[in-house]
């Protein structure tokens, strides 16, 4: 987790996460890299472009048949992640909620073209043991569809 905008302590965090990446590559599978900025850092978008600075340089460092996913919190401007998403050694770059509520999570992924959700606190938010059957699928449902509609929708 990121917390604030230090190039040190962001460089280490993408070192270690690639590191584990490369064992994974080696084995021959995709691994998804997974630097999560605090949504709640003062220094947030400092951090992000540290972050992505860092992510690009490590890329460049991967052979042209080496490829990863991203799990990256969702930025504070919007298709920030544009040059990853774009990067051929990138098959996917998938958002976290990381702690935004479903409506403003799903905002914030309308407007980042090529990002699709990777939610599971947003996924999962009004659904209680409680609620009937049809309740919770009903709930479930409406979930599921708004955030594959910002999914898809074009930025």
């Amino acid at each position: 987790m990121v917390k604030l905008a230090n190039a040190k302590g962001v460089d280490a965090v993408v070192d270690q996460q690639f590191e584990v990446g490369r064992q994974i590559i080696g084995a021959g599978l995709v691994p998804i890299i997974e630097p999560e900025v605090d949504i709640k850092s003062p220094e947030k978008a400092d951090a992000e472009k540290l972050l992505k600075d860092a992510l690009v340089a490590q890329l460049g460092r991967l052979a042209a048949d080496q490829h990863v996913m991203f799990k990256l919190t969702l930025p504070e401007t919007d298709n920030f992640y544009a040059e990853l998403v774009e990067h051929p050694n990138v098959l996917r770059v998938v958002a976290l909620s990381g702690g935004y509520s479903r409506t403003e999570a799903n905002e914030r992924l309308s407007r980042n073209k090529g990002v699709i959700a990777s939610f599971s606190r947003a996924l999962t938010e009004g659904l209680t043991a409680q609620q009937s059957d049809a309740e919770f699928n009903s709930a479930l449902d409406a979930a599921i569809q708004s955030i594959y509609d910002a999914s898809r929708a074009k930025a």
